[in-house]
């Protein structure tokens, strides 16, 4: 019986992540996944039922991690707009370091799975978004919105201008990015 090696799974979400990308999910089979990761496809099967438990499981694992990496150790989570500043800039962070997992999240979340583990699964990526996002609603800090329209109107014109910068092969100026913070606190704020 074959054992599993914990350490092949980066390898094979990292494969997968490339394939997505250039491939679409039609264009993504097991096989190509595994020549990509430099396993046997028969090993991937070690760790996931198909194709579709593959891919869930790693939109599942990357949206985690994006939502954890929005604060880091020991950081303030008061009720304030600095709270909300340094969160939207761990945000860009994220994006800038992970450029490949930003766009599978992307294109995942247009796709008609992402309704599927919606429904299978009551996941709450960032608990800690939740909870500050209702305490800055009940502090007036914030606007008394649903929290994914807080979080649209909070992150979209980033996630934009860092796609728009790296298809264009620009960078974002610090003065352009506090132009965007500002005006995404401003969509949010009382």
């Amino acid at each position: 019986m074959r054992t599993k090696d914990e350490e092949k799974i980066p390898r094979i979400y990292h494969a997968a992540i490339k394939i997505i990308n250039s491939d679409g999910f039609e264009g993504c089979s097991m096989s190509k996944i595994a020549l990509e990761a430099n396993v046997s496809p028969a090993t991937i099967y070690l760790y996931f039922e198909n194709k579709e438990d593959m891919i869930k499981k790693l939109f599942i694992h990357v949206k985690e991690r994006m939502g954890h990496s929005y604060f880091k150790d020991n950081m303030d989570i008061s009720v304030s707009k600095g709270t909300f500043r340094s969160i939207w800039l761990n945000h860009y962070q994220y994006i800038m370091e992970n450029i490949d997992e930003y766009v599978f999240i992307e294109n995942f979340s247009n796709s008609p799975q992402i309704s599927h583990i919606e429904k299978q699964y009551t996941i709450d990526f960032c608990p800690v978004s939740e909870s500050l996002y209702d305490r800055s609603k009940k502090a007036k800090l914030i606007q008394n919105l649903d929290n994914d329209i807080i979080y649209s109107l909070f992150f979209a014109p980033l996630s934009y201008l860092v796609k728009k910068s790296k298809a264009n092969k620009t960078t974002v100026s610090t003065n352009e990015l506090m132009q965007i913070f500002e005006a995404s606190w401003r969509a949010i704020s009382l």
